[in-house]
C-alpha cells in the first residue's frame, strides 16, 4: 500500500521559487494590501533597536544595520515612506497579527512552528545557534556544563526553542531584550548565552573578554523577511524584489556597508544569500583538504566511479514483519522513480512508505532523527557538505541519475545561428555556474582558463569569440527567461517543468565531470549501508527497467548513471 506524506518545509536551494506558507490566516490577523501600503505613502517596518550591527538606533536617533539598510531599499522601491516600529524577537508574530507592522525584517530565522502563524518570503542570509562564553571559562560543547549552569537565552528566539527540545536538563535565563540579556553575561548571571551566531559572533567582536566558543549550532537556518498570515500581495511584491536585486548583487553591497566592519569579509559569502537561494558554504581549506583520505578525496571529485553499482535484479525478501521501508524523496524526478519501483517491492514482500518533502533539509533531518530508512535527492558534495555542518553521519550506498544542465533555445533557434554580442542565461549559484559555463565551452562558444573545472566563473572566461553577454540569474529563472535571451543554460529538472525539453539543443555529457560529481544518490544513516532494507531499495532501484525508465521518461533531461 502506498502512502505519499505531503510535508512543507522550509525551502531548497533548487526549489526555492516561492515563499514559505503552510496555515491558512486566522480570522483574526489583520493586514494592510499592498495596494493599501501604496496609496498610505507609508510602510511599517518591525526592526531592531539594538542589536547591532542588524538594526540599531545611532547616535543622531537614525535606525541602521543590516536589516534596516534592506528596508530602505523597500521603501524606495515601493515608492513610500518608511515608519521604522521598533521591536523585540518575542514581539515579532504578535506585531504582525495585530497589524502594527507591514513587514517584519527583525533577524527572523524561518522555522516551521513560526511558518503557521505568519508568511515567511525568500531568505536573505544564512544563519545558525551559537553560544559565547567569557574567556576565563569558554564553553566549547553544551557537555561542558556544570548540572548549576545556566544559560542566557531571549525569549522568543530559535535558540530558546532549541535548547529546550533538545537540552530540556539546560536551566535557561530569560530575558525580553537584547540589551538585559548582554547585561546578564556581562554581570556573570550565566556561564554562557546562546542565540543566533551572527549576533554573538559580533558580540564577541565588540566586547573583548568573550570567546564565541561554539560557533554552529544545530543546523544551518536562514533568515528572511516575514509579512502577516494571507498577505499575499505584499508577499509576492518583497519575493520579486528579493530576486531582482540579486542582478545587482544588493546584499552583498549590504553586508559590506553594514556588517563587514564588525565580521570582516571572511564571513561574507558564507552569510549572504542573493535571489533568495542559499548558497553551500565555503569551499574546504587546503588544511582540510590535505587531511582528507585518498578515498574520500575520489568520492568528492568524481575521479573514480565509486558511486556505481552493479545492476542486481534480485530483490530480497524481508525476514520478519518489519517489512515496511520508508523512503523520502522530492517531488521530481525523484518521487516519480519512487512510484515506479513500488509494485516490484511489494511483489518481494515490502510497503513502500514514500515521504515526499518540498526542500532540500528535511530528508536528511528525518533520516538522522530515524523517521526515514533512506533518502533520494541529493549529491555528494551537499551530502559532504550536510554532513560537516551538521554533525551528521549519512552515506551514500548508490548513484541514479543525473540531471545534466542543456542549452536551450531562446530567440535564436541553433547555436549554428549564433550572433555576436548574443546573450545567454545562465544559473547563478556557484556550482550551477560553473558547469553551465563549462558546458558553453564544451560546445565552443566560449574558452575558459586551464584547470578551473567545477570552480569556473565568468572571470574565468579566456576567449569569447562571439563577445556573449553572460547573464547571471537564480536557477529556476532561467527558464523563465528563454523567450527574452538567444539561449538559456537550464537544470534539467527546471526544463521539465517549464515543458522546454523540444528545445534542447546540448546538454552535459553523462561521462562529464558534472556527472560524476552530480549524480543523485540513494542515502542511508552510517551503519545501514549492507541492512536488508538498503539492499531491497537498491535492487529495485538500480536496474534494467528503471534505468529505461529514467531514460525513456526524461528525454535527456534526467539521466541514469547506473
Amino acid at each position: 500500500m502506498r502512502k505519499i506524506h505531503k510535508l512543507a518545509s522550509i525551502f531548497t536551494a533548487a526549489l526555492l521559487t516561492a515563499s514559505f506558507t503552510i496555515a491558512a490566516p486566522a480570522e483574526d490577523v489583520i493586514y494592510r494590501t499592498l495596494d493599501e501600503i501604496r496609496e498610505s505613502g507609508t510602510i511599517n517596518i518591525g526592526v531592531f533597536s539594538d542589536k547591532n550591527p542588524f538594526g540599531y538606533v545611532d547616535e543622531n536617533g537614525d535606525y541602521q544595520g543590516y536589516d534596516v539598510y534592506f528596508a530602505n531599499r523597500i521603501g524606495e522601491d515601493l515608492g513610500v515612506d518608511i515608519e521604522f516600529v521598533p521591536t523585540e524577537a518575542a514581539n515579532r508574530v504578535e506585531y504582525l497579527e495585530t497589524g502594527k507592522v507591514d513587514i517584519i525584517l527583525a533577524n527572523f530565522t524561518v522555522t516551521e512552528e513560526r511558518a503557521q502563524k505568519v508568511d515567511f518570503a525568500l531568505p536573505y542570509m544564512n544563519v545558525a545557534l551559537g553560544v559565547v562564553s567569557p574567556d576565563s571559562r569558554v564553553i566549547e560543547t553544551l557537555d561542558e556544563l556544570e548540572p548549576d549552569d545556566e544559560v542566557i537565552v531571549i525569549s522568543g528566539t530559535t535558540a530558546e526553542t532549541y535548547l529546550i527540545e533538545n537540552y530540556p536538563e539546560i536551566t535557561l535565563q530569560k530575558y525580553d531584550t537584547y540589551a538585559n540579556a548582554k547585561n546578564a553575561l556581562e554581570n556573570g548571571n550565566a556561564a554562557a548565552w546562546a542565540n543566533d551566531n551572527t549576533e554573538v559572533i559580533a558580540y564577541s567582536l565588540q566586547n573583548p573578554g568573550y570567546t564565541v566558543g561554539i560557533p554552529s549550532l544545530g543546523s544551518q537556518d536562514t533568515i528572511a523577511p516575514a509579512v502577516s498570515k494571507g498577505n499575499e500581495t505584499l508577499l509576492n511584491w518583497i519575493n520579486e524584489e528579493i530576486k531582482s536585486l540579486a542582478e545587482e548583487e544588493f546584499f552583498h553591497k549590504d553586508y559590506e556597508e553594514t556588517l563587514a566592519d564588525t565580521y570582516g569579509l571572511d564571513y561574507e559569502e558564507s552569510l549572504v544569500v542573493e535571489g533568495g537561494v542559499p548558497v553551500a558554504a565555503a569551499d574546504e581549506t587546503e588544511a582540510e583538504a590535505a587531511d582528507k583520505t585518498e578515498a574520500e578525496a575520489e568520492k568528492e571529485t568524481g575521479s573514480e566511479p565509486w558511486f556505481q553499482v552493479e545492476v542486481n535484479e534480485e530483490i530480497p525478501s524481508p525476514e520478519n514483519d518489519d517489512n515496511t521501508i520508508t523512503f523520502g524523496v522530492v517531488p521530481t524526478p525523484h518521487g516519480e522513480v519512487a512510484e515506479a519501483i513500488e509494485k516490484k517491492l511489494s511483489e518481494a514482500g515490502w510497503e513502500l512508505d514514500i515521504v515526499t518533502y518540498e526542500d532540500y533539509v528535511q530528508p536528511n533531518n528525518a533520516l538522522e532523527a530515524g523517521d526515514l530508512d533512506a533518502n533520494y535527492f541529493q549529491h555528494y558534495p551537499y551530502l559532504a557538505d550536510f554532513n560537516e555542518q551538521n554533525g551528521t553521519e549519512l552515506s551514500a550506498v548508490a548513484a541514479v541519475h543525473f540531471e545534466p544542465l542543456g542549452i536551450y533555445s531562446g530567440k535564436t533557434g541553433s547555436l549554428n545561428e549564433i550572433q555576436d554580442g548574443a546573450v545567454i542565461a545562465v544559473p547563478n549559484d556557484t556550482t550551477n555556474e560553473a558547469r553551465a559555463l563549462q558546458l558553453l565551452e564544451a560546445n565552443g562558444l566560449i574558452r575558459l582558463e586551464e584547470g578551473v573545472g567545477l570552480q569556473a566563473t565568468v572571470l574565468n572566461i579566456e576567449e569569447n569569440p562571439y563577445n556573449i553577454e553572460i547573464l547571471e540569474m537564480e536557477a529556476a529563472q532561467t527558464p523563465r527567461v528563454i523567450d527574452e535571451v538567444d539561449f538559456a543554460v537550464v537544470n534539467g529538472n527546471y526544463a521539465i517543468d517549464a515543458d522546454i525539453r523540444d528545445r534542447l539543443l546540448a546538454n552535459e555529457d553523462a561521462a562529464s565531470d558534472a556527472a560524476l560529481t552530480y549524480a543523485n544518490l540513494i542515502v542511508v544513516k552510517a551503519g545501514e549501508e549492507e541492512s536488508l532494507k538498503t539492499k531491497a531499495l537498491t535492487a529495485a532501484i538500480i536496474s534494467d527497467d528503471i534505468r529505461t525508465f529514467i531514460n525513456e521518461t526524461y528525454d535527456g533531461a534526467v539521466v541514469a548513471v547506473f
